[in-house]
């Protein structure tokens, strides 16, 4: 059975020397051989870190002869060690811009390493090894040359470059990476840049601009201060009723207060018509609007919505369990019918939806009958109604045997 650090580890592409090191460690550790564990264990990690300056660029901040000399250091198997350390643990003049922290921490196991190289007198047990694995799981992503949050950025562009990677290359461990790789105080610019290294992929941001597939990633893993740091810019940004969209399960993420959610159907939802449905069906499906304000809002929504219907399942079911087919329904049965060109033309496609998706009633067969017999009605709708009977012979039936039984003229347009 693998190690928990071992499994972590397994998934990280690590070259064949490092491999061979920790293979070495997880032995020793299983033998109780603890301190030939941690020493290979500090051995693979300072060779992540020697290969890591090897196929990099030198960072700009770097002068050349020192770049050079450094990497002359670690093609010597005599040097290459402690000039690793060195640049690790200099603050002064950093190549790698890590925390301090980090710095004191590498300082701590290189004098463990020690202990375990030289059998000084100081103890190292199963859980010296355990604690160094644990702090390698927390801070590799971090330690970079350019930073965390600067690499981690860099992997997720190369990621999203369909050069390198295929469209459909899982990056769950790249969202796994995030709480590791960008401090807390980063998080929000983080957010940002995110945005900036993905809005050239059409196929993963569609035409909104945010990584919203990502988004997603980090509200279903991502610890909860993180989840809320990523609400918190989506707010901020107007960016959260996208997420809504495309994520209808993510609604709870934002926490509406109830003013909050007012204004959302009655205003925001405006800003693009065409998921303006879709949204005011992700609230109603949440119980978001209080029943008091359902009345109301259905009114306020059929009052403002043009040229688009429900599209799916799940809106059709958030409308009509909370009386939005009956709203239509009394619209129809009022004076707004008669309004054939500004009010019926640009709802001919909900006004469909109703007849296709709701049982119809004698009153509401009588007036789409009488509809015809007027000079001047909405062809638009009846356009709609006569592909609807067309294609859906059950709800035809149902037209046909209400006005029949009720003694209504059917028109011919819909026999």
């Amino acid at each position: 059975m693998k190690l928990p650090f071992e499994e972590w580890i397994s998934k990280l592409h690590l070259s064949q020397n490092v491999t061979a090191l920790l293979n070495e460690a997880f032995t020793c550790y299983r033998s109780f051989a603890y301190r030939a564990s941690l020493h290979f264990s500090y051995l693979a990690f300072l060779t992540m870190i020697k290969e890591l300056i090897m196929k990099s660029a030198k960072p700009m901040s770097v002068d050349q002869g020192r770049w050079d000399a450094l990497v002359g250091k670690l093609q010597n198997d005599e040097l290459w060690e402690k000039a690793v350390f060195t640049d690790l643990t200099n603050s002064t003049n950093p190549i790698f811009n890590i925390p301090d922290d980090i710095r004191q921490q590498i300082k701590y196991w290189k004098d463990r390493r020690n202990d375990c190289a030289h059998f000084k007198s100081n103890n190292i047990d199963h859980y010296h090894s355990e604690a160094f694995w644990s702090f390698l799981k927390s801070n590799l992503y971090k330690i970079t040359l350019e930073g965390g949050k600067a690499s981690l950025l860099n992997k997720f562009e190369r990621h999203f470059d369909l050069t390198y990677t295929p469209s459909n290359t899982d990056f769950t461990y790249l969202i796994a990476a995030i709480e590791d790789s960008v401090p807390i105080g980063e998080l929000t610019s983080f957010w940002s840049e995110l945005i900036n290294v993905t809005d050239h992929v059409s196929w993963m941001v569609g035409e909104d601009g945010y990584p919203m597939q990502v988004f997603n990633k980090v509200f279903t893993i991502c610890s909860s201060s993180t989840q809320s740091n990523l609400a918190s810019f989506l707010l901020q940004s107007t960016a959260d009723l996208k997420m809504v969209y495309h994520y209808p399960a993510q609604l709870g993420q934002f926490n509406y207060t109830p003013e909050q959610v007012r204004e959302i159907w009655r205003t925001r939802i405006w800003n693009d018509k065409s998921r303006a449905l879709s949204i005011f069906g992700t609230l109603l499906r949440n119980d978001s609007i209080p029943p008091a304000e359902l009345k109301e809002a259905n009114e306020h929504v059929l009052e403002y919505i043009s040229d688009f219907r429900p599209r799916d399942q799940a809106t059709h079911y958030g409308l009509s369990a909370n009386g939005f087919g009956e709203t239509i329904r009394v619209a129809i049965l009022s004076d707004r019918f008669n309004d054939w060109y500004t009010w019926v033309n640009p709802r001919a496609d909900l006004l469909a939806y109703y007849i296709e998706q709701y049982p119809l009633h004698e009153d509401v067969v009588t007036v789409i009958c009488e509809m015809y017999n007027k000079s001047r009605y909405s062809h638009w709708l009846g356009e709609r109604l006569a592909k609807l009977f067309t294609n859906n012979s059950e709800k035809k039936s149902e037209f046909h045997g209400i006005a029949i039984a009720n003694g209504i003229v059917i028109p011919a347009e819909l026999l």
